[in-house]
């Protein structure tokens, strides 16, 4: 497997070598998720830098008009945009991230897949960008208000755990899940009375696909 990066510099991509796959995203943005799972699935990808500027450009509008990452290529040239539908995408090209289809785990994967898209991203989302659901003298009260929101879908997670969403072994949902405890404004407070989810923690982000996105992004 070959992982390649690139980026955006003055409107002009730099170091671009074609790859079978292409993510478009940032290091702790929603992309890293799906460089775990390309990962996972042994295949060679291209890692496009979108800085937060570039996202903004014209030229990256033409690629998705939301104006956000992450954003993936397929081989085929065809793009997808939003996180539920890239990971789609991937377990249904890649069967051995998920449980099989028309297995109850696939239906339990994709209730705890919807409980961290819909309820768990948009809380911790209101933590990190306030500025986008009030003005500035409500912010902290809008933070607070999500990271209590947020408690509700940790507790959540914390019950589906053992060790994994999906039991012994780390699969797709697995990955999401071990991004979005990256974005928890106190992570320490989080797993301080969620056993399941401090073992998951140290698990994950000791595992060799997470362990070896982190290094190709600290260079």
């Amino acid at each position: 497997m070959a992982v390649w990066q690139s980026r955006f510099t003055n409107g002009e991509r730099q170091g671009v070598i074609m790859a079978g796959y292409q993510i478009m995203g940032r290091p702790i943005a929603g992309s890293f998720f799906a460089e775990c799972l390309l990962r996972e699935a042994g295949q060679d990808y291209e890692f496009i830098w979108i800085s937060n500027t570039h996202s903004k450009s014209a030229e990256f509008a033409a690629v998705n008009p939301l104006a956000r990452v992450p954003v993936l290529v397929c081989p085929d040239g065809h793009q997808i945009i939003e996180t539920l539908a890239i990971l789609n995408h991937l377990i249904e090209a890649f069967p051995q991230l998920a449980p099989k289809t028309g297995e109850a785990a696939r239906d339990v994967m994709w209730q705890q897949l919807s409980v961290m898209a819909t309820s768990l991203y948009p809380a911790l989302h209101r933590c990190h960008h306030t500025y986008y659901y009030a003005p500035e003298e409500m912010f902290d009260a809008v933070r607070d208000m999500a990271k209590k929101d947020a408690e509700r879908w940790w507790d959540y997670l914390e019950s589906q755990l053992d060790p994994y969403l999906g039991g012994d072994a780390p699969m797709a949902a697995d990955f999401y899940l071990i991004m979005l405890t990256r974005w928890a404004p106190d992570l320490g407070a989080v797993v301080a009375s969620r056993p399941h989810l401090r073992a998951f923690v140290g698990a994950m982000e000791a595992h060799p696909t997470v362990s070896a996105v982190k290094a190709a992004h600290a260079k």
